[in-house]
């Protein structure tokens, strides 16, 4: 008989997975606030160092008071420079306009580009941050 009973509760029991021991649930509150997000900056590219090609302009002009051209003297100039080897590139004047504004488009460019990161690096980073990196910039 102790048996029976015993076997009626563990199966109420079981049956009722034990909600009469439960407490009801909690009420959740939503709390909304802003977090800050730490955002890796990228090292800044190193600016560009550029080298300073020669143009050499000649022309086949007379020299005054000698009897030759300005492309003769070039000519033997450039073979004393280099051994007597000699050799032209040439282009056309339009041709030199529009490589000057292709040079100032890349210019641009890259200018507007910097500016670009910098707002992003500027609004990314904590006033904390900004602050250490003009410290930073100022002792370099």
């Amino acid at each position: 008989m102790l048996l029976k009973k015993s076997v009626i509760v563990l199966a109420i029991l079981t049956l009722s997975g034990c909600s009469m021991l439960q407490q009801p649930p909690r009420e959740v509150e939503i709390i909304t606030k802003p977090v800050q997000i730490d955002i890796v900056q990228p090292v800044m590219p190193r600016p560009l160092n550029l080298k300073e090609p020669k143009w050499y302009v000649v022309s086949d002009r007379k020299i005054p008071k000698e009897d030759r051209t300005y492309m003769d003297k070039f000519e033997a100039d450039i073979k004393k420079i280099h051994g007597g080897d000699l050799v032209f590139v040439a282009m056309t004047v339009a041709d030199y306009e529009l490589m000057s504004y292709n040079t100032q488009e890349i210019k641009r460019y890259i200018s507007q580009l910097g500016e670009v990161i910098i707002y992003y690096r500027e609004v990314t980073t904590s006033k904390a941050d900004n602050n250490e990196q003009e410290t930073d910039d100022k002792v370099k």
